[in-house]
């Protein structure tokens, strides 16, 4: 399919032959982003004066003047270029149809209807592309009892479950500290897009993909979806511990330099007790201690010598934790089969050994921010068809002339169209 704008140093990626159109906002811009990663020309349709998005802090201050860049727009639109297009004039809608013709698919975070009202759904594009594939990013799906409710991401975050299980008990309920609930849902249109292009390249049929962010927090809360079939009752929110039976069990403690989490299951608290005694820290009163024969949640007295036993051995490895550092503890859970792992800060994941490896990050020059910014590489690193972080995000309309003329859209008619706050 020939392409919409310039290649842009763009190398041939496992994605290379796909062109989407993006017009979804927020942590929604995480589906292409992840698309663009993998070789996707991708390109970011923005209203008239810019996204919404491009308001959206962390800021930075741009050079010496007073104007601030938005660090959350140049994270989720790198590996994008940018057009400008007002899809309420009559003449953008018909240049979009016209976009929609080379495109291999849609992304849209509209309300649900509005594509629909601009006569612009899927409906309507398919009969011009049959096979496109078409995403929708909702807060509660396109139908049903909430579809036309308002949300944010607290909202999105709370109806999908997550604060049920975050807080301790004593409290009101927590949020997870950085807004989540888009970008679960961006990464979900990822995932169904790339399985909706990977039909439509074989089958030549394109297919509608609904993404609601309720339901994609559901699919982030882990075992909590499947513990009331397995055991008959709802997992609790405890705050750093799991209730088993009478007992609450720890699964967060400190360390040297931090926090680990820590899942005291048998094998787990018996590989603890052969490293203890390696280093001599395993106590006479802890060496005939057996875990695997332990059954704490069928004890109904919180008196039983199985929980005093499996209280005193995590007062033992708490101490034991306070003297070891996440790294080395890390290592030893990689080597043994430990169920433990790391509490990584920012400072922690930038510095990991793994990801320098990987050649994870990568650092961009933005001209619009008059600085570099360190990126995020692609999700997964291929062998044969490597992805990138190649290009910036782009500034308000920067590929309107590159996009356009391979529309056949002459110099004086773009004149024309950006004087009349179309393109």
């Amino acid at each position: 399919m020939t392409k919409l704008g310039a290649n842009l140093g763009q190398d041939v990626s496992a994605l290379s032959p796909y062109t989407i159109l993006d017009l979804s906002e927020g942590g929604h811009n995480l589906c292409g982003r992840l698309l663009g990663d993998l070789g996707a020309h991708v390109i970011r349709v923005e209203p008239i004066g810019g996204s919404p998005t491009r308001l959206r802090g962390p800021f930075v201050k741009v050079g010496n003047s007073s104007s601030k860049g938005s660090l959350y727009w140049a994270a989720y639109n790198s590996n994008k270029i940018g057009i400008t297009l007002d899809l309420e004039s009559e003449r953008g809608r018909a240049i979009f149809l016209d976009l929609v013709k080379k495109a291999d698919a849609v992304l849209e975070s509209y309300p649900p209807g509005y594509m629909e009202d601009l006569s612009l759904g899927y409906d309507v594009l398919k009969e011009s592309n049959p096979g496109l594939v078409y995403t929708s990013i909702t807060p509660f799906g396109e139908n049903g009892p909430h579809s036309s409710f308002h949300s944010s991401d607290l909202i999105s975050s709370a109806m999908g479950g997550m604060p049920y299980l975050s807080g301790d008990t004593d409290r009101p309920p927590v949020r997870i500290s950085f807004p989540q609930a888009e970008l679960n849902a961006g990464s979900q249109a990822f995932a169904g897009t790339m399985a909706a292009l990977w039909h439509s390249r074989r089958s030549g049929k394109g297919q509608r993909v609904e993404i609601s962010e309720q339901i994609s927090v559901i699919w982030t809360l882990m075992n909590a979806t499947t513990f009331p079939p397995l055991h008959r009752v709802d997992m609790q929110r405890a705050g750093s511990f799991r209730r088993r039976g009478p007992v609450d069990a720890r699964h967060v403690f400190r360390c040297a330099d931090g926090h680990v989490t820590l899942l005291p299951q048998a094998a787990t608290l018996e590989k603890f007790m052969e490293w203890m005694t390696e280093e001599g820290h395993l106590p006479d009163d802890a060496r005939g201690f057996e875990p695997a024969g332990w059954d704490v949640r069928a004890n109904t007295s919180k008196d039983s010598d199985q929980i005093r036993e499996f209280q005193r051995l995590e007062e033992i490895i708490e101490l034991f934790l306070l003297s070891k550092k996440k790294a080395e503890l890390f290592e030893r859970a990689v080597s043994d089969g430990l169920l433990i792992a790391p509490c990584n800060t920012v400072a922690d994941i930038s510095e990991s050994t793994q990801l320098k490896a990987r050649e994870y990050w990568v650092d961009l020059y933005h001209p619009e921010l008059e600085r570099e910014i360190r990126h995020l590489g692609p999700p997964v690193k291929l062998t044969r068809t490597p992805g990138s972080t190649r290009i910036p995000s782009p500034s308000i309309g920067q590929n309107n002339q590159q996009v356009y003329s391979n529309l056949g859209i002459d110099s004086t008619e773009q004149s024309l169209l950006s004087s009349e706050g179309i393109i």
